[in-house]
């Protein structure tokens, strides 16, 4: 599942990761999969995934000119250097999903940057969650979220929020399942192209680890 931004909304995540190791290891329909937070050193595999996720999943949603434009070296280099910013108390976090030594899915989280949400008690933000499709419904997604979630809390940030492509039905009922409610929708604008997003809020984050 993912948080679906247009490339340049994914250019926007301005924060960074703490370079510290949590593990998180749970069993699945398959490999031992393990969650961490990232490294640098894992920037161009999260590059790597990002763009492949988006192939799986925007395949028939978004016009095939938007999905062949995605590089794998960009979107590497935007996370490098997300992850090599200084932590803050609304900094980024990457954590990352493994199996079998490889990066399977990732997810991030940081400080709200949309004021609106803010003043509506979203304070944290949940920028991107990806999980490559063959590990769909083995509850990677859900591990990131709970652990994205915790995050927030030890900030602390008692609610948070995210932004999902309009379109895209699977990851919407992956949130609602996990108590996601729609807050807000928006057109964003790609070019002459408008892409229409919404919202997803969880005013307390106990209920989405739970």
């Amino acid at each position: 599942m993912q948080d679906d931004r247009t490339e340049g909304k994914d250019a926007l995540i301005a924060a960074s990761a703490v370079v510290m190791l949590v593990v998180l290891r749970k069993e699945v329909s398959g490999p031992v999969v393990d969650d961490r937070l990232a490294t640098t050193g894992d920037a161009s595999a999260i590059g790597a995934v990002h763009v492949m996720s988006w192939h799986e999943t925007y395949a028939g949603l978004l016009p095939r000119d938007m999905l062949d434009g995605l590089s794998a070296d960009r979107r590497s280099a935007m996370w490098a250097a997300v992850l090599e910013v200084p932590a803050s108390p609304i900094a980024t976090r990457v954590y990352v999903a493994e199996s079998a030594g490889e990066i399977i899915a990732f997810g991030a989280c940081g400080g709200q940057r949309d004021d609106a949400m803010r003043e509506r008690g979203f304070v944290g933000e949940i920028g991107a969650i990806y999980v490559l499709q063959s590990h769909h419904a083995g509850g990677v997604g859900r591990a990131l979220m709970n652990l994205l979630a915790r995050d927030l809390m030890a900030r602390p940030v008692s609610g948070a929020s995210l932004w999902v492509l309009r379109e895209n039905l699977g990851a919407r009922g992956f949130y609602e399942r996990l108590g996601g409610a729609i807050i807000t929708e928006k057109a964003a604008a790609d070019g002459d192209r408008s892409l229409h997003e919404v919202a997803y809020g969880w005013p307390d984050l106990p209920r989405l680890i739970c």
